[in-house]
């Protein structure tokens, strides 16, 4: 194959689909992506700048330790996370942070793609004897949108897509995951899936592990927690659930200073944006002031508006004056939860975060929040590039091959080129015959249409009418040449057809659709192993890999 691939085996970033430009000019070191970050991710040195800042941060290191150990105790966790906790009490250790909604079954793909990325890095910078570095995975616990995380992505024994849910009870209401229970209806989710994956000798052990860790009744972000941790064991992968109180009561000072301060994020990711859309590149958080980056919980999440009133909680009518509010974030932390603008400061106020690693919308996202850090008090962290990559297996690979197809060709027009592959099944000559027929056509019968004028001025204009029906017969042969090639070659089309729904579902890459619990009972836990080995420190193209 030929074209924008780097390698074999990759694909150049500039190739996917969906990459914000601030994203992509960022890991390409390109235009001024550059200004609204901390630092060079490739650079051994960042790191190390980055580590000593945050080293020499007042962190309650023993009390955050307690709570994870706590936490992944409970998710089932085994000695090599417990050793990782012990390090981040030890007072040194840095965190390599990464995170995502809890999702079904862990979610699409790329959530396994960010945790293997915290893992490798963390292990590749104390390999390196940069220091201790832990890798810890943040539960977006505390989001709510219920219909973003019910359901998961797989391919069934017919090789179609198909999108497998286990609805939540009142999806609509705002209630943190946190606060719900895995439904009942789980029994039956799984047993569609079993129904809908082909089966095999590791099947039947994986969906004993899903049916143990997702038990109806149990708190959703625990079922989450124990799948997460059986798959990530072996590597210490530490997890943590910031729903818990007492990380609430650890990071409340975020709170209190967003309330106190009438939104300082709000303002400064306001001026961020400004010279974002001066720079040339779309802000990612669409913001409005008056809006504070705080939820109010009583039970549901609840947007907090300033008004001349106060602090006006949105869906209640309840008003809080500011310093009313703001000593309330004090007393009780718990009643007040982040929204995407604010997470990642609570995030760093816990952790002693070195580098996150997030995917291409998280990049730009983060692009308008140097400021906030800065008006905060606290490091920005380096943002690293997650893993990300396409599952190419055997029999979808062969039928590339065949027909000459790169994975570019199908994210960009995947229909396009479906018609082109088999509009190429028609013989030459007669693809070329029509060609040279219909090339000749017009200056041909432009020549007989004038002599026949000149000969008969009142036959010219039944010379045009014939000419525009031979014009109309040589299109019909066309189109008809073109059908009987398609009808001609339906296993063409069904091998194509199966390629992009393998590869491109939904015109969707591949990793953001598709979960990680088919491929492990196709192909065993060895296929985590696979992943995790194509993981690459300092590789940031896309990988295309072998089961």
């Amino acid at each position: 194959m030929t074209g924008p691939e780097t390698a074999p085996g990759t694909v150049a970033l500039r190739e996917l689909p969906g990459w914000p430009r601030i994203s992509l000019d960022y890991v390409e070191k390109a235009g001024r992506a550059a200004e609204f970050f901390n630092g060079d991710f490739r650079d051994p040195a960042a790191f190390e700048r980055q580590a000593e800042a945050v080293r020499s941060r007042a962190l309650r290191r023993d009390a955050l330790a307690a709570v994870l150990s706590d936490q992944n105790r409970r998710f089932g966790c085994g000695p090599r996370t417990l050793a990782r906790i012990e390090q981040l009490d030890g007072g040194k250790a840095g965190a390599i942070v990464t995170g995502q909604q809890v999702g079904l079954f862990s979610g699409p793909l790329y959530t396994i793609y960010k945790a293997l990325t915290a893992v490798k890095l963390a292990d590749s910078l104390s390999a390196a004897g940069r220091g201790a570095f832990v890798p810890i995975f943040w539960m977006a616990s505390d989001d709510h949108d219920a219909a973003e995380v019910d359901h998961i992505g797989l391919l069934d024994r017919d090789n179609a897509p198909q999108r497998l849910r286990c609805p939540f009870p009142s999806p609509e209401d705002k209630f943190p995951l946190s606060e719900r229970p895995v439904p009942e209806e789980i029994a039956e989710t799984l047993q569609r899936l079993d129904e809908m994956t082909p089966d095999s000798e590791f099947k039947a052990g994986i969906l004993a592990l899903l049916r143990e860790d997702y038990a109806p009744g149990r708190p959703f972000t625990e079922a989450f927690g124990r799948w997460m941790t059986r798959l990530f064991e072996a590597s210490g992968l530490v997890l943590i659930d910031p729903s818990d109180p007492r990380l609430r009561e650890l990071g409340k000072e975020v709170f209190r200073r967003e309330i106190a301060g009438d939104s300082p994020s709000t303002r400064r990711a306001l001026e961020t944006s400004a010279r974002l859309s001066e720079a040339g590149y779309e802000p990612a958080i669409h913001l409005h002031e008056g809006i504070l980056n705080l939820f109010f919980i009583d039970g549901e999440r609840r947007t907090i508006e300033s008004s001349d009133d106060g602090l006006l909680v949105k869906e209640t009518g309840r008003i809080f004056g500011r310093d009313e509010m703001a000593a309330l974030a004090e007393r009780q932390p718990a009643l007040f939860s982040p929204n995407v603008l604010l997470r990642p400061l609570y995030q760093d106020a816990l952790l002693p975060t070195v580098a996150y690693i997030g995917g291409p919308g998280e990049i730009a996202y983060f692009a308008q929040m140097k400021g906030i850090y800065e008006s905060f008090d606290l490091p920005m962290p380096l943002l690293v590039p997650r893993f990300t990559a396409t599952i190419l297996e055997s029999k979808i690979g062969r039928v590339l091959d065949k027909y000459g197809i790169r994975l570019p060709d199908l994210w960009r027009d995947a229909e396009g080129t479906i018609g082109r592959i088999t509009e190429q099944q028609v013989p030459e000559a007669v693809r070329d015959g029509l060609a040279r027929a219909s090339g000749h056509l017009e200056e041909d019968l432009d020549e007989l249409k004038a002599a026949i004028a000149a000969f008969e001025p009142t036959l010219g204009e039944a010379a045009g009418q014939a000419q525009g029906k031979i014009r109309q017969q040589l299109e019909f042969l066309d189109k008809k040449v073109r059908q009987a090639a398609k009808k001609k070659d339906e296993i063409t089309q069904r091998q194509l057809r199966k390629a992009v729904d393998n590869l491109c579902p939904g015109g969707h890459l591949q990793e953001r659709v598709f979960n990680i619990a088919p491929y492990l009972m196709k192909y065993g836990p060895a296929f985590l192993d696979r992943l995790a080995h194509s993981v690459v420190s300092g590789e940031f193209d896309h990988q295309v890999i072998a089961p």
